[in-house]
This record gives C-alpha cells, sequence and structure tokens, in this order.
C-alpha cells in the first residue's frame, strides 16, 4: 500500500488481531490496538460496546481506517446470552458505523451467517443465519454497510495464532488433544467449510484498503475440507498419521457439547475477489502446511511418537 494508514482496530486481542496487527505494523501502517481484553503489551483497553468511550479513544488518534474485529463468537455462550451477543456483535458494529461514516469501515464476518442448504455460498448469496450468534453477525453486516467506505469480510473457519495461545479453534482444539496424549480423535465429516489462515487474511484485508474495494466480499483460503479432512491434514503434517488415527463421527456425537445450531455447509466462493483480481489468499493445505512449518516450538512432536 503506497498511502499509509493510520488504523485503529477493535478487539485486536483475539486469534485474528494476533496476525493483523504485527502484519500491518511491519507494512509501514500506524496501529492502534484495541480490546476489551488487554492480553498483551501492545493492546489498549476499548470496549467496542461503549459509544462514547469509542468516539473519545479516535477523537485523540484520528484514525483513517477503523476495523472492527470485537466480537463473541462462543457459539453455545451467544445461544444462552443472546443480549451480550447482540450489543457486542451487532450494537459494536452500530458503534463503529456511527463513528466511521466519512473514514474506512472494516467489518468482520463468519461464513456461518449460510444456512447450509446448498453446497457452496458466492458473496451474492442471501444469508439465512440458524443461531443467534450468526443472526447477530449478520445484523452486523447489514449495520456495516450503511458506511459508505466498507469492506465487510466473510471469514471461513480460522487457522492461526497458536505462538500467542489465541488458536481457540478447530486446530487449536486439535492439538490440544494431541498435545495431552490423544491417540484417538473424534471428527465430523458432516460440517463442511473453506478454512482460513489468519495471515492471508490480513493481508487480503490490507489488499482491499489499497484498492480502495467497497463492499461485501468473501474471503477464505482456496479449496473446501469437511472438519474430518482437515484434522487428518493437520495429523499428517505433524508426522503422526501413525500414532494418532482421526475417526470418522457425525454431529450427533458432540450434539451435548456443540448444541447450537450450525450450518452443514459454509463453504465460500470468492467469485468478487477472483473478479477484481484481488484474491491474495492461498490453497488451505499450503496455508496449514506453512502454520506447522513456521511454529516449531510450539507444535513438537517428538514425545508424541
Amino acid at each position: 500500500m503506497t498511502q499509509k494508514e493510520r488504523i485503529m482496530i477493535c478487539g485486536a486481542g483475539g486469534m485474528l488481531g494476533s496476525a493483523l496487527v504485527p502484519y500491518l505494523e511491519s507494512q509501514g501502517h500506524r496501529v492502534l490496538a484495541t480490546d476489551i481484553d488487554v492480553n498483551e503489551k501492545w493492546l489498549e483497553f476499548l470496549d467496542v460496546r461503549d459509544y462514547h468511550g469509542m468516539r473519545y479513544v479516535m477523537s485523540e488518534f484520528k484514525p483513517t481506517t477503523l476495523m472492527n474485529l470485537a466480537a463473541l463468537t462462543d457459539l453455545e455462550y451467544c445461544e444462552t446470552h443472546a443480549g451480550d451477543a447482540i450489543s457486542t456483535n451487532a450494537g459494536g458494529s452500530a458503534n463503529c458505523a456511527a463513528l466511521a461514516s466519512k473514514i474506512n469501515y472494516v467489518y468482520i464476518s463468519t461464513a456461518g451467517i449460510f444456512d447450509g442448504k446448498q453446497e457452496y455460498y458466492s458473496d451474492e448469496d442471501k444469508p439465512n443465519p440458524l443461531c443467534v450468534y450468526a443472526k447477530s453477525k449478520y445484523w452486523g453486516e447489514l449495520i456495516a454497510q450503511t458506511v459508505p467506505k466498507h469492506h465487510v469480510l466473510r471469514c471461513g473457519w480460522q487457522m492461526g495464532g497458536i505462538q500467542r495461545g489465541k488458536d481457540k479453534k478447530f486446530i487449536g482444539k486439535i492439538w490440544k488433544q494431541i498435545k495431552a496424549g490423544a491417540t484417538e480423535l473424534n471428527v465430523v465429516t458432516d460440517k463442511e467449510g473453506t478454512p482460513t489462515y489468519v495471515l492471508d487474511f490480513s493481508k487480503q484485508i490490507e489488499k482491499l484498503l489499497e484498492a480502495k474495494a467497497y463492499g461485501v466480499f468473501n474471503a477464505a483460503c482456496g479449496g473446501d475440507a469437511s472438519r474430518f479432512d482437515v484434522a487428518v491434514e493437520f495429523v499428517r503434517l505433524l508426522d503422526l498419521q501413525d500414532s494418532v488415527k482421526v475417526n470418522i463421527v457425525d454431529s450427533s456425537f458432540w450434539a451435548e457439547e456443540y448444541f447450537a445450531p450450525r450450518p452443514a455447509s459454509e463453504k465460500l466462493i470468492t467469485a468478487r475477489l477472483d473478479m477484481l483480481e484481488l484474491n491474495v489468499m492461498r490453497p488451505w493445505k499450503t496455508a496449514l502446511a506453512e502454520y506447522v512449518k513456521d511454529n516449531p516450538e510450539y507444535f513438537k512432536t517428538e514425545k508424541l511418537r
């Protein structure tokens, strides 16, 4: 990006922020990273639900771009705490949209806003969210689209952040089981999607800002997979295929633990990015291989073989 931005990020303390903040800073942008959970020395406290607090910080920092990563993403928590989910995921977007009316507003959404009745979903397909989390994120999308210079990016299944203890998603959960000594993993085949490496996703955000490409974009790594496919590939990359067996189960196996409704398919087609020749995201297997290779201290497997 030739013109450097002043970027204020809300919700930067999570998985995506662990990649996005250092990447943007490495590209020469001025970044103010905020979160309600100040778990890094480079974070400042800010609650995206606090309009007046947001307004004050923005008046001091004067960003040219506001990025909203702040979200409650635990589907089961959202299902049982709907008010909290809506005030954060949709209300937070409303505060951001009101304050970003004259600058760039980047809102991170999710493939989970679709109902899974189709196998693939393009940018133009109409969302039909099934659970409280997905509904609150879709409402946040709609609010974000009221800002003239909006970039709404729908992310697939996130991978990344293990080096900072931020990977609370699928790969992180699988690794936690393996590291604890599990020799068998029970993984579903009836949930499919598009894995998304947070470093690639960070580069995609910058690319859209650079191109001044506004609107709604599906943004995920190339290729699709079931949860089972991802687990098998991860175990192979760890060279543990002879030590860890991946068992096929369906979603009923995890029904008690994961009770929030989830779509059978969250496969995203990146049609708009491809049409505009702005897609910088690699195939998910390539990205996952890099993730494992670049974090040898965290993916130690010698004692597990």
